[in-house]
């Protein structure tokens, strides 16, 4: 008799909650939207976008949105528009029955900054996809120039490209080489260059295989060596040679 008490009162709980949300489904139906909050997750680091620009795509005359219902608003749609912006990575629209309309936008995040030689620049953004300069915001990241060519049509990086990504990304992630390391180039032959943040000389990769032992090395140069007899006394550090560490004196 316990047991069966306890299922209806479980049964008239359940019905109850569904006839609520009914109602609750039903009135918001009819709210207004009167309010749009426009929320920004990231503009330490990354200031591409600014409110007042979302602001201006939500106004477009083609957008009913404030002073129409809530049930009116495709809140996808809004997404699928904000998200065309080459700045955005990702956007969050949601409706409460307050009335009030939350767009919660994530910008992308830049890993490196590409300068072909004699062409406009571009970035590869941290899922390695290409993202254009900015007219109004310049982030202080890592630089690579040279003979890297243009911007795919796919925006899918690849050769060359997709060696700097992989390098870059390898590099910031590094506690020392994040530091270190300012700017990547990339001469005429093919070779990688590393241009450094403290010291006057040059470090030169060569090709990219065996790129990690090759900094391994440098990293051992750097704490017992050049710690130890400065800085400035190079040149050039040659690191084509995998086993192999070659300095010139200035």
């Amino acid at each position: 008799m316990k047991r069966v008490l306890q299922i209806l009162i479980w049964l008239g709980l359940a019905a109850w909650f569904v006839l609520v949300m009914g109602f609750v489904s039903g009135e918001s139906d009819e709210v207004i939207c009167n309010r749009i909050d426009v929320i920004l997750t990231d503009t330490v680091n990354n200031r591409f976008v600014t409110r007042g620009q979302v602001r201006e795509i939500l106004q477009s005359p083609d957008l009913q949105l404030q002073g129409y219902p809530l049930s009116v608003i495709n809140t996808r749609e809004l997404e699928q528009i904000l998200e065309g912006n080459p700045f955005i990575r990702n956007v969050e629209v949601s409706k409460d029955i307050s009335g009030r309309l939350e767009v919660m936008v994530e910008q992308r995040e830049p890993l490196v900054r590409i300068l072909p030689e004699g062409q406009r620049g571009f970035y590869l953004d941290r899922e390695g996809k290409v993202m254009p300069l900015s007219d109004h915001f310049t982030p202080l990241i890592m630089l690579a120039s040279g003979e890297i060519p243009g911007p795919p049509s796919t925006g899918e990086p690849g050769g060359i490209l997709e060696e700097i990504f992989a390098f870059c990304t390898y590099l910031d992630g590094h506690p020392l080489w994040k530091e270190q390391v300012v700017q990547v180039y990339v001469n005429r032959h093919g070779g990688f260059e590393m241009i450094p943040r403290v010291g006057a000389h040059r470090i030169l990769l060569g090709s990219m295989e065996q790129w990690e032992r090759k900094l391994d090395n440098l990293e051992l140069l750097y704490r017992q060596g050049l710690s130890r007899y400065g800085w400035n006394n190079y040149e050039t550090i040659n690191l084509k040679y995998t086993n192999q560490v070659i300095c010139t004196k200035r």
